[in-house]
C-alpha cells in the first residue's frame, strides 16, 4: 500500500521538457510561498506570544522560517538549465516531501497554538490555515502531488477539526473551506493539463522549428553546394566573390579569381561514359581542396569548370605559381573504373581591382584570359593583363563597327586554290571572307568572325560571305568546286544551315560543287546538333572538310562518326617537315590514315618547293598555300584559272 502511494507521489510522467517546465514553473513561485508562508506563521506567532509557551511562540517559528529562508535562497541559486532530467526528478521529489513535512509541522502547530487561545485567537488560527493553504495550493500548482498533499494535511485536518467543534461558526466555515478547496483544486488540475498541453505544443513547435532550420540548412546547403564533388557551386562562389568586393572597395587590398577548365574532359565522357566523368570530376576536386590552402576558395561552376577565389597573395607570380601546381596536379593521369584518363588543366586569373572593381567584371576578365590560354597555349595559367585589356577594347570597338556597317558592301571574299599535285590541276578555291571596315580599316578574319559570334549575327555574316563566294564560282568551270568554311553557330543552327541550303539552290551551282568545311574545335562544342547538321548536308550531296585536322581534340572516333569526305592538315605540321624527320613521319601517317579511311587529304601551309617534294615523296596529292597563290579576289581567281588551263586537266576530286 505504501509503495503504491508512494509511486503515486513521485509518479511524475510526461517528457522531459514537461518536467522540467514544471520545476521551473515551480522554482519561480517558491520564494512567494516562503515570503506568504513566512508571514503568517510570524503574524500568528505574534497575536501568541506571552500566553503560550516559548518553544510554541519563538522556537517552532525561527526554526521554520530559517528552514524557508535557506530553502529559498537555495532555489534562487540554482540554475535550472544546468540541471539534467534526473536531477529534475530528484529536486520534485523533494519538494513533494518538504509539502507534506513543512504543512504537517505548520498544521501540529497550528492545533497546539488553538488550545491555548480564546475566541479571537483562536479564528486567527483558523484564518491562518484556510490562507496559507489556499495561497500555498496556488503557489505550487504546476506539482500536482505537492497540491494534493497540502489540501490533505493542513485543509482537510482543518475540516476536521472545524466540524468537531461544538461552535456552529466553525462548522459552517469548514464548509466552505471544502467548497472553496474543492473548487480550487478542480481549477488547479484544470490549469495543470493545460500547462502540460501547452509544454507539449511548445515542444512540437520547437522540434518542427528545428526540423524546419535543419531542412532550411540542408536546402541552403543544396543551392550553395555541388553534390558531384561536395565543393561550393557557381551561386556559392558568386556569393563569396560579391562578399569580397564589397569588403575590398574601399580598402583596394588585391585578391585573385580564377577560371579552371579540363582539357580533353569530353572526350573520357565520350570514351569512358559519364561514370567515368563524373568520377574524374570528384578526384580533380579532391585534388585541388588537398593542394590548396583552406583560405583560398574553390567551386565548382559548371561541367568540367572550376572557380578559384585567392582572398591574398604577395605578388601576381604567386598566383601564378600557383596555378601552375593546380596545372600540374591534374596532369597526373586519372584512374577510372574504366582504365586511366588523362586531362589536362588550363586556368585565367584576373586580380581586383586592376583586372576590374566588379564582380562580373572580374569574372569576364578572368573567362577573357583562360579563352586566350586555350587558344594560344592550352594546359598554362595565363593572367589578365593590360595587352588583354586593349585586346578587349579592340574586339568592342570592332563589335560597335560590326553593328554600324553595312556589311553586304563592306564584307568581300578572297579565294586560294587547291592544287592536286599529280595534275598541277586546279580543283577548287577556298573561300576566305574579308571586311574592310571605312573607320577600322582591315580587320584581321579570326577577330572580325569572332565578333560577329559574340554580337550573334554570324549568320548575317555567312550569308553574306557565301552569297559572294557562289556568285564568283558561277563563273567557274563546272569542275571546279567552292571551299567554304562554316561557323560553329552555322553549324548548329537548323535555320542556318537551311538558309544556306537555299543559297546553294537559288544560285543555280550543283550541291556536289560545294564543301562545308569545319574545325574539330566547331564540332567538339555540340557533336550530336553539329554531326545531324552535316548528315543532312552531305545527304543533299554537299563535300564535308574537316579543317585544321590535328589542332583540336583529333578524336579518329568522331572522324569515324562523321560524315566527312575531306581532312586538311593544319599548316603547324608542315612548317618544320624540312628540318624535322618526327614532323615527316606524322605528316606520313596522316596521309596513310586519310586513305586507310577513303578520305581526300589536303595539305595547308605549303610555301616552299622543298616542302611539296617531301610531300610528294609522303603521298601527298591535294595541297594548298603561298607556293602556288596568296588569297586573290574574284577577278584574280578567274584569271588563275584561265591561266592554268586546269579544265583540260582536272578531274573531279
Amino acid at each position: 500500500m505504501l509503495k503504491r502511494v508512494a509511486a503515486l507521489l513521485f509518479d511524475f510522467g510526461g517528457s522531459q521538457e514537461l518536467r522540467r517546465a514544471r520545476y521551473k514553473a515551480m522554482a519561480r513561485q517558491i520564494p512567494l510561498m516562503n515570503f506568504l508562508i513566512v508571514s503568517n506563521i510570524l503574524t500568528l506567532a505574534y497575536t501568541h506570544f506571552g500566553f503560550v509557551p516559548k518553544f510554541l511562540s519563538v522556537g517552532f517559528p525561527a526554526a521554520v522560517c530559517l528552514f524557508l529562508g535557506y530553502r529559498t535562497i537555495f532555489i534562487l541559486r540554482t540554475n535550472v538549465d544546468a540541471l539534467d532530467d534526473t536531477a529534475i526528478v530528484q529536486r520534485l521529489k523533494t519538494v513533494v516531501i518538504l509539502s507534506f513535512g513543512v504543512t504537517a509541522a505548520m498544521a501540529i502547530w497550528s492545533y497546539a497554538l488553538f488550545q491555548y487561545g480564546f475566541p479571537f485567537t483562536q479564528m486567527h488560527v483558523v484564518l491562518f490555515l484556510c490562507l496559507t493553504s489556499i495561497g500555498a495550493i496556488n503557489c505550487i500548482m504546476h506539482i500536482r502531488q505537492s497540491s494534493i498533499l497540502i489540501s490533505t494535511v493542513i485543509v482537510g485536518s482543518t475540516i476536521a477539526f472545524l466540524v468537531s467543534s461544538d461552535v456552529l461558526v466553525f462548522n459552517m466555515i469548514a464548509v466552505n473551506m471544502m467548497v472553496v478547496t474543492t473548487a480550487m483544486l478542480f481549477t488547479n488540475f484544470g490549469y495543470a493539463r493545460d500547462f502540460a498541453n501547452l509544454v507539449e505544443r511548445g515542444r512540437v513547435l520547437r522540434e518542427q522549428s528545428k526540423r524546419l532550420k535543419e531542412l532550411n540548412a540542408e536546402n541552403m546547403r543544396l543551392a550553395n553546394a555541388d553534390s558531384l564533388t561536395e565543393l561550393p557551386n557557381r551561386r556559392r562562389f558568386f556569393t563569396e566573390l560579391n562578399a569580397l568586393v564589397e569588403e575590398r572597395a574601399t580598402t583596394d587590398v588585391p585578391f585573385a579569381i580564377g577560371i579552371l577548365d579540363l582539357d580533353g574532359f569530353k572526350p573520357v565522357n565520350d570514351v569512358f561514359g559519364h561514370t567515368a566523368g563524373d568520377e574524374l570530376l570528384a578526384e580533380t576536386a579532391d585534388r585541388l581542396r588537398a593542394l590548396l590552402p583552406p583560405d583560398i576558395i574553390l567551386a565548382r561552376l559548371g561541367g568540367d569548370e572550376f572557380g578559384i577565389i585567392v582572398p591574398g597573395f604577395e605578388a601576381d607570380k604567386a598566383v601564378s605559381e600557383l596555378g601552375d601546381e593546380m596545372c600540374a596536379a591534374l596532369r597526373v593521369p586519372f584512374n577510372v573504373r574504366e582504365g586511366n584518363a588523362r586531362v589536362s588543366a588550363t586556368i585565367g586569373f584576373a586580380v581586383f581591382p586592376d583586372a576590374g572593381q566588379t564582380a562580373e567584371m572580374l569574372f569576364e576578365r578572368a573567362d577573357y584570359a583562360l579563352c586566350f590560354a586555350k587558344q594560344h597555349n592550352k594546359g598554362s595559367v595565363v593572367m589578365f593583363s593590360e595587352e588583354h585589356e586593349r585586346s578587349i577594347r579592340e574586339v568592342s570597338t570592332i563589335i560597335h563597327g560590326l553593328r554600324e556597317a553595312d556589311l553586304e558592301d563592306e564584307l568581300y571574299v578572297m579565294f586560294q586554290p587547291i592544287i592536286d599535285i599529280t595534275t598541277g590541276a586546279t580543283i577548287s578555291f577556298e573561300a576566305l571572307g574579308r571586311w574592310d571596315s571605312p573607320t577600322l580599316g582591315s580587320i584581321a578574319p579570326n577577330i572580325f568572325i569572332r565578333s560577329a559570334e559574340q554580337e550573334g549575327i554570324i549568320s548575317k555574316v555567312t550569308s553574306i560571305l557565301f552569297a559572294k563566294a557562289l556568285k564568283a564560282a558561277a563563273e567557274w568551270p563546272e569542275h571546279i568546286r567552292l571551299s567554304f568554311n562554316l561557323s560553329v553557330y552555322d553549324l548548329c543552327s537548323m535555320v542556318s544551315v537551311q538558309r544556306l541550303v537555299s543559297q546553294i539552290s537559288k544560285s543555280g551551282i550543283a550541291f556536289s560543287r560545294v564543301t562545308f568545311e569545319i574545325t574539330e574545335t566547331a564540332i567538339m562544342q555540340d557533336f550530336e546538333r553539329a554531326n545531324e547538321a552535316l548528315t543532312m548536308l552531305r545527304a543533299m550531296g554537299i563535300k564535308i572538310a574537316l579543317d585544321d585536322f590535328g589542332t583540336g581534340f583529333s578524336s579518329l572516333s568522331y572522324v569515324r562518326r562523321l560524315p566527312v569526305d575531306r581532312l586538311k592538315i593544319d599548316r603547324s605540321f608542315i612548317a618544320e617537315i624540312e628540318e624535322s624527320k618526327a614532323a615527316r613521319d606524322v605528316l606520313r601517317t596522316m596521309v596513310v590514315l586519310c586513305k586507310n579511311l577513303d578520305l581526300d587529304c589536303v595539305v595547308e601551309g605549303v610555301e616552299t618547293q622543298s616542302q611539296l617534294d617531301i610531300i610528294k615523296d609522303t603521298g601527298g596529292r591535294l595541297v594548298q598555300g603561298y607556293l602556288y597563290s596568296k588569297p586573290v579576289n574574284r577577278r584574280d581567281a578567274k584569271a588563275f584559272l584561265e591561266l592554268h588551263r586546269s579544265e583540260e586537266t582536272a578531274g573531279a576530286a
